[in-house]
Parts: structure tokens; C-alpha cells; sequence
């Protein structure tokens, strides 16, 4: 009894110390595990940015090593300061698989003298095994992290405003580093390179084969993917991977409102479907390119096969229009056949059209509730991107046909091979840029005409930019329900409310309002450029497009400048600018009266 009754005293007392000192203890381990990850980073950035020492080499693996040894100690401490450790394991399970394979690593290389990777070879393949156990871990604490910003009352335009932020300057420090280019380069043009991979628009002032290493190459690839989804899109994504219960009732708004979702409960499951979704498209198109590029031997290995196909799928698909070869797909096997024209097509179309339409256009459990009720359709959202999409494409590409016969395309032999030349010149330089034509050598109307389409851009939750479909569609219904005299508008059986039009004329005001501005101020800092290649440019920067005539490689730091604060406030948009830019204030409860003045 008295052993009984001292074993009941001694978990008494835990549990009175673990509640007392569980928030602590909590506190203290997160302001560690954020300076560790910090350093650990930072020395992770300097192995692979810098050349550096064997000794400097040693010490990055010590940290590193040490880092690990933290995450696996902080993870034991937390699970015994929790009350209810069933739970806390539920919660954590990923973690623990982690840890359970960091235990195994340990085990086998220090006590067996085994190990999947080649211990000897630290240089090649060891530290960097090691290091992506610690991203994974640090992806897991930075999930955390994003479950928490609810408390701080940050809205979704902050949000949004602020990650790009921190990705375009993470990306702009790597690309200076000495291994990521082959012979330097200025702040200007790594910032430039960084905003234009992670605002997914493809312009660029510098050669990426010719300037960049295969680091610099990778690194400029990771911006485009998170800039495509978004890297608070990722973040949250890891954070509901891992438990739903780790995302606040609070920032489940922000996801509802940032995905324009409509109920909450939608908006995890469509931020979930967005990561998949990419990932199976993307991994689908690289491995048809990577079939035709083995099939045609255009690259010497496999290994060169496999990052070139890597990276154009995610350069097609995220809208990036960045390329490893100069003059875009002209010199890379592309140009007059089909099948890889077929593919990068494709992966720019879907990208485009945005993750909610294809959501609901391929999800087989949409397929199959339209399938069996025949009162249940595709959403007007869907109906309006794919008409709108269809109709610019088809348009676009008779003209371009008709005004180029002649022009760009005389040296495409065949007719068919003309038409399909259009086509796909049309569906590409609307949003991503690629191109097989030159540009520079394209009809004046021809350029006026390509401006029109890559200022609607792509649709809603898209990698695309401009206006968008949707808006470009409320806007012209607008006009003709003006020239009717309709005092409602109307899509689909339902009204489109005066609120969403209100939105769209403002959306569409502000972006030319925002690139007129752009493109006067450039002609003032680089008074010798041309009024064509002025706008074209501030277009194409403004609406992520990337097409470019090659005039702004050229240009002085302040013109560069220019076209970087378009391609920032063209991806996040000149109306979600506006709102993280001013404080809202509530209405007046008073009406006054209406005021009728002339217009016209």
C-alpha cells in the first residue's frame, strides 16, 4: 500500500509540475527551435552558396548534426510535458516517422557501420542526405508557426503581401551567391531574377544558361513552384497535412478568403487538392518530356534529360515562361513537333484555368454527382473561364493566323502546321511566354493584339495573371447590360451582384491605370526606348506574361526597377495591394442624398 500510495503521490506531482510548467517550457523550446533553424539555414545556404573550407565544411555538418539532435530532444520533451500524450503522438505522427529514421540513420552508420548513403563521400551525397532530414523538420516547425499567425489578426492581403516579400528576398540572397552563378551578378539582376521566378512571369535580363550554375538553375525552379502556389499556399498545406486541428478556426477564414472560396470547410480540402493537384500534373508532364526528349537523344544523360524536363513542366504549369536554353523553345527540339508542343501546351492551358475549375471539371466525385443528377451542372465560375478562355485562344489564333501568314509563320511549312503554330503561340504567350516565333519579328497589329490577351490573362486561383477571365467577362457584361438599358446582370439562371461588378471595374481600371503610369515613367528614367517596347514590356511584366522582346536586358537599374514593382503588384494584384495598403473604415450609418450628373 504505502508503494502504491508513493507511486500515486509521484504522478501527482508531475502532473501538477508538467501543468505548471508545460506553457513555459513550450515558450522557451520555440524561441530555440527558431534560432537553430536560423543557423542551421544559414549554414545550410553558405554549404551550397559559397565555396568554402573543409574545416568550414566540418563545422556546417556538426550543426547540422546538432540541429537534428535538438529536434529529436525538443520532440521527447514536449511529448512528456504533454498531459495527454495519446493525443499529442495522433497529432505528431509525422514527426515521429522522422524521428524514427533519424534513430535508424544513427543507429546504423555510428553502431553497425551501415548506411544507405555512402558515409565517406561527405562532400558528394552525405551532408546533403542529412540536410534534407532537417528541411523536413524545419517544414514541420514552420507548419506550426503558420497556424499561430491567426493571433496576430493579419489579414489575407497582409498575408499574401508579405510572403511574397520574404520569397522574392530569400530567392534575390541565394542567386548573389559565387556557386549559384558562373561569373557573378549584380543585386539588380538577382533581384530581378528572383521577383520574376516567384511572380511566375519568365522576364529576364540575364542569359539563365549562360549566367546561372545548376544551383542557380534549381534555386530559380523552386521559386517558380512556390511563387505558382504560393508559398503561404504551401505552408498552410503542410500545416493541414499534418493536423486540421493545427489550423485555427480564425486562419481557416484567412484560407476561405484567400482561395475565394465559399464555405470554410472548403477551403482546406481545396488547398489540399491544389498541392496534389500539382504535383501529379507536373510529375505526368515530366515524364512525357522526359519519354520524347530520350526518344529523340537530344540531351547527352539522363540525368540533363530528366532537370530539363523537370523544369520546363514546372515552368509550363506555374505560367513561369523561364527557359535553360536561349530563344524560349526555338533551339530545344520543340519547334515543329507536335508531341512536346502538345505538352507544354496542355501544362500552360491547366495552369491557367486555374486549380478551382480543374477541380471541378476533372474531380471524379463531381464527374460522378453531375453524372447522377441531371439537375446538377459544372459551377458558373467554371463556365465562364472555359468559355472566356476558348473564346480568346480560338479568336486570337484565326487572327494571328491571318496577319502572320505571311509574316513569322511564311517559314512554317504546310498549312496544318501553320494553324497548329497559332494555336499554340496564342495559348502560351497569353500567360506564360513561351514562344517558337520571334517575337521581335511579329506585325505591329500582331503585338497590339497579343497586349489584349495577356492583360485578361488567366482566371481565378490560377498561375496566371492579368485581370483576369472572370473579370474581363463581368466587365463586358456590364457594358452591354448599360447599352440595354438592364438594370440587372445575369449569367446562368442567377444575377451577378452589383458588389462583384463594382470589383471588376476597379480591377480593371487600376491594372491600366497601374502599367500607363509604369510605362511613363519608364520612357522618363530610359528616355531611348520606344513607345512599343515601353508598354509591351510594363505589360507583360504587370500581367506575369514574360514575352518580351529582349529590350529590357539593356535598360538602366531604374527602368529594371520599374518593371520588378510590376511584376510584384501584378501577381498579387492591384486590388489586394490596395487592401493590405489601406485601413478600412466603417460606414457612415447616415445616407445622403442621390447625386445625377452628366456623363457622356
Amino acid at each position: 500500500m504505502h508503494l502504491f500510495g508513493s507511486r500515486g503521490e509521484y504522478n501527482g506531482r508531475q502532473r501538477i509540475h508538467i501543468a505548471n510548467n508545460k506553457d513555459r517550457i513550450q515558450r522557451i523550446l520555440q524561441i530555440v527551435s527558431l534560432a537553430v533553424s536560423v543557423l542551421t539555414i544559414a549554414c545550410i545556404f553558405c554549404y551550397h552558396g559559397l565555396y568554402i573550407s573543409s574545416f568550414a565544411k566540418n563545422l556546417i555538418r556538426f550543426v547540422v548534426h546538432g540541429s537534428l539532435f535538438f529536434y529529436v530532444a525538443k520532440y521527447f520533451i514536449l511529448l512528456f510535458y504533454s498531459l495527454h500524450r495519446s493525443e499529442y503522438l495522433k497529432k505528431s505522427w509525422v514527426e515521429f516517422i522522422i524521428i524514427l529514421f533519424l534513430i535508424f540513420q544513427f543507429i546504423s552508420v555510428n553502431i553497425f557501420h551501415f548506411s544507405i548513403v555512402n558515409y565517406d563521400n561527405f562532400e558528394n551525397f552525405y551532408l546533403i542526405f542529412i540536410q534534407f532530414y532537417f528541411l523536413i523538420m524545419v517544414l514541420v516547425e514552420l507548419a506550426k508557426m503558420s497556424s499561430t499567425l491567426g493571433k496576430y489578426h493579419l489579414s489575407p492581403p497582409i498575408l499574401m503581401v508579405g510572403s511574397f516579400l520574404f520569397l522574392i528576398s530569400i530567392g534575390t540572397i541565394l542567386l548573389m551567391m559565387p556557386r549559384m552563378t558562373v561569373g557573378g551578378i549584380s543585386f539588380i539582376d538577382a533581384l530581378f531574377t528572383a521577383t520574376s521566378a516567384s511572380c511566375i512571369t519568365g522576364l529576364s535580363v540575364v542569359s539563365t544558361s549562360a549566367c546561372f550554375t545548376i544551383k542557380g538553375q534549381f534555386v530559380i525552379l523552386m521559386l517558380i513552384q512556390l511563387g505558382g502556389m504560393s508559398i503561404l499556399s504551401f505552408a498552410t498545406f503542410f500545416s493541414t497535412f499534418l493536423s486540421r486541428s493545427m489550423v485555427g478556426l480564425r486562419y481557416q477564414y484567412m484560407i476561405r478568403d484567400m482561395m475565394s472560396s465559399d464555405r470554410l470547410s472548403d477551403s482546406v480540402s481545396l488547398l489540399r487538392s491544389i498541392v496534389l493537384t500539382t504535383f501529379i500534373i507536373e510529375l505526368a508532364g515530366a515524364a512525357l518530356l522526359f519519354t520524347y526528349w530520350k526518344s529523340t537523344g537530344f540531351f547527352i544523360s539522363d540525368r540533363q534529360n530528366l532537370f530539363f524536363s523537370l523544369f520546363y513542366t514546372v515552368s509550363a504549369f506555374n505560367n513561369g515562361g523561364f527557359v535553360l536554353i536561349d530563344d524560349s523553345l526555338l533551339n530545344l527540339g520543340v519547334a515543329g513537333s507536335y508531341f512536346p508542343q502538345v505538352v507544354i501546351m496542355a501544362l500552360v492551358f491547366l495552369g491557367g484555368i486555374g486549380f478551382v475549375t480543374i477541380r471541378d471539371f476533372f474531380s471524379y466525385r463531381y464527374i460522378r454527382e453531375r453524372n447522377k443528377f441531371n439537375w446538377k451542372s459544372l459551377m458558373p465560375q467554371t463556365k465562364i473561364v472555359l468559355w472566356v478562355t476558348f473564346l480568346i485562344i480560338g479568336v486570337c489564333s484565326v487572327m494571328f493566323f491571318m496577319m502572320e501568314y505571311n509574316g513569322v509563320l511564311k517559314d512554317v511549312d504546310g498549312l496544318g502546321n501553320k494553324i497548329f503554330t497559332s494555336v499554340f503561340q496564342i495559348t502560351t504567350c497569353r500567360t506564360s511566354g513561351f514562344n517558337v516565333l520571334d517575337v521581335n519579328a511579329m506585325k505591329l497589329s500582331t503585338i497590339i493584339m497579343i497586349l489584349v490577351a495577356i492583360f485578361i490573362g488567366g482566371s481565378p486561383s490560377s498561375t496566371g495573371g492579368g485581370i483576369k477571365t472572370t473579370t474581363f467577362f463581368i466587365v463586358v457584361k456590364s457594358v452591354f447590360a448599360t447599352i440595354k438599358g438592364k438594370k440587372n446582370i445575369e449569367f446562368d439562371h442567377k444575377a451577378i451582384s452589383p458588389t462583384l461588378v463594382e470589383k471588376a471595374t476597379t480591377i480593371l481600371m487600376m491594372s491600366a491605370t497601374f502599367i500607363l503610369v509604369s510605362c511613363f515613367m519608364l520612357t522618363v528614367v530610359q528616355p531611348d526606348v520606344s513607345l512599343l517596347e515601353a508598354l509591351f514590356e510594363t505589360s507583360s511584366a504587370f500581367t506575369t506574361c514574360g514575352l518580351s522582346t529582349g529590350a529590357c536586358a539593356e535598360w538602366n537599374w531604374m527602368a529594371k526597377l520599374i518593371l520588378v514593382v510590376n511584376m510584384y503588384c501584378g501577381r498579387i494584384g492591384t486590388l489586394t495591394m490596395a487592401f493590405a495598403l489601406t485601413r478600412h473604415k466603417k460606414e457612415s450609418p447616415h445616407q445622403y442624398p442621390d447625386l445625377y450628373i452628366m456623363l457622356g
